[in-house]
């Protein structure tokens, strides 16, 4: 594969990943095959392209960036907005009102408390129709349900069929990296094989390490079907997923894992006496005391 695109390729290139907005590895191959017309036996790696675009569209806040499917391992590629505030220049086709909603429910699932990064559908209508409500008027049920619908297409959120969640889509969490960074690093979890954001997977309680369900499939394939904390080589149970319609693992947790002993935080988790380590205990009581009476 050549080395070097001149600027029509280039131009052939960065238009159709505009167009695509999120897209596989194996999907951008074909692209670069086409415009390049080369066989794919012929073309060792995509790279070289990622940073000839990157390098020419880094003047104008565009990147290549990618994520992979936390479930499947594909690699997902998009031309993403670096500024800090994606949201508000990436989603140019929104109306004001439309970006604030869009605004407001990519941070209520990203700081959703039991760390579930999700919300059900219920909740995400009446955030979108109460957030809607205050600066465009109310809309109707069928209103927001179709503008959730439009984010979805437009990848910025996603829904688990099976249990009714709204998630963030592959766009969000390609593209929002900096915005997250900037407001919500408290609330990012990194997998510690990958080294990618994780917004469903298996927190080990010892470290609080999480890992995505493909990682971890990758480790018990490697061990005779056991999973073993990255991090720390401790056994993690099954228990402890977090996504749509898991218990849960709140990230309050991993705040109260920096001042506390590790044993001692899973130990409140599981219900058990941990001593002197009472305010972890106390910290996760307060959690599920107030879980439990919020009416929001």
């Amino acid at each position: 594969m050549p080395m070097a695109m001149d600027d029509t390729e280039q131009q052939m290139l960065v238009q159709w990943c505009m167009a695509a907005q999120v897209f596989t590895e194996s999907e951008f191959r074909q692209v670069i095959q086409r415009t390049y017309n080369t066989e794919e036996e012929e073309m060792e790696e995509i790279q070289p392209v990622v940073e000839q675009i990157n390098s020419s569209m880094g003047a104008f806040s565009l990147e290549l960036r990618s994520c992979m499917d936390q479930t499947t391992g594909t690699r997902k590629w998009a031309l993403v907005n670096t500024n800090a505030d994606a949201i508000s220049t990436g989603a140019t086709p929104y109306s004001a009102s439309e970006l604030v909603t869009l605004k407001t429910l990519v941070v209520g699932v990203f700081t959703e408390k039991m760390g579930n990064y999700s919300l059900s559908l219920h909740d995400a209508l009446r955030i979108a129709t109460k957030r809607n409500g205050t600066v465009a008027g109310t809309l109707t049920r069928a209103e927001t349900e179709s503008l959730i619908r439009k984010f979805c297409d437009d990848g910025w959120l996603a829904t688990d069929s099976d249990d009714g969640y709204v998630v963030l889509g592959d766009r969000s969490i390609i593209e929002l990296q900096s915005f997250f960074n900037v407001g919500f690093a408290d609330y990012i979890r990194l997998c510690s094989l990958c080294k990618e954001m994780a917004t469903l997977g298996i927190v080990c309680m010892e470290c609080m390490e999480a890992v995505h369900p493909y990682c971890a499939n990758r480790l018990m394939s490697a061990s005779a079907g056991q999973l073993s904390c990255p991090a720390c080589n401790k056994h993690i149970p099954q228990l402890n997923k977090f996504g749509p319609g898991e218990r849960g693992v709140p990230h309050a947790l991993e705040s109260v894992a920096g001042s506390v002993r590790g044993e001692s935080v899973a130990a409140s988790v599981r219900g058990e006496s941990v001593g002197v380590e009472e305010p972890a205990t106390q910290s996760i009581k307060k959690l599920r005391i107030e879980d439990s009476s919020d009416e929001e």
